[in-house]
């Protein structure tokens, strides 16, 4: 029993050890994977196997504990067309370049706790699709944008480290292109409220 308080005890010193100055920096990972669900446009249905987004953050701290960030990474999205006017149903894989820029408020607690709400807008450069199957890729180079909030959590250990999760939710209105019969485009259109739970890592001075 004593060794587990003793033990718990160090924990929360490890915790509270933060530098004398106040934060200014920090970099940080966001890693997610999720699901989006189906969509259907006529006679053609896709079926999203799957996004998985890595993105890298850097953030300014003010001395009202506001930040301003920017960050940059990479979606992947999987997914399927099925019943459509093709011939063959067909699988592809696409990977996107997205570029974010955004607004916190963070509110540190018992030194060592820090949440923060925000807001942020994404600008992605989507990329082309891969097509299995021996079909021909599908040309995008369109740009798409949206709008989102987020709720974020960060636990300090030691001086610079941060462990911590973040959800966001977002508006996102784009087109997926699908080829009919790989001569001419055809798109489906996904929108709503995308939900999304992140898993960070990170540094900060």
């Amino acid at each position: 029993m004593k060794k587990t308080v003793f033990l718990f005890a160090l924990i929360l010193m490890a915790f509270g050890l933060q530098q004398a100055m106040a934060q200014r920096v920090s970099l940080t990972a966001n890693f997610s994977s999720f699901d989006i669900d189906q969509a259907s446009s006529g006679s053609t249905n896709n079926d999203y196997n799957g996004s998985t987004s890595l993105t890298m953050n850097l953030r300014y701290y003010t001395d009202k504990k506001w930040a301003i960030r920017v960050g940059a990474g990479l979606d992947q999205l999987n997914y399927t067309v099925e019943n459509g006017d093709l011939s063959t149903d067909y699988s592809a894989q696409r990977q996107d370049i997205k570029g974010i820029l955004g607004i916190e408020k963070h509110f540190v607690l018992a030194n060592f706790l820090d949440i923060y709400p925000g807001a942020y807008i994404p600008v992605v450069v989507v990329g082309d699709d891969i097509v299995q199957n021996n079909l021909d890729n599908i040309e995008n180079g369109r740009i798409r944008s949206g709008l989102g909030v987020l709720l974020g959590a960060n636990i300090k250990v030691l001086k610079i480290l941060r462990l911590g999760v973040e959800f966001d939710a977002s508006y996102d209105h784009f087109r997926e292109g699908v080829a009919a019969g790989f001569s001419s485009g055809s798109f489906v259109t996904v929108s709503g409220i995308n939900h999304t739970t992140n898993y960070t890592l990170g540094i900060a001075i």
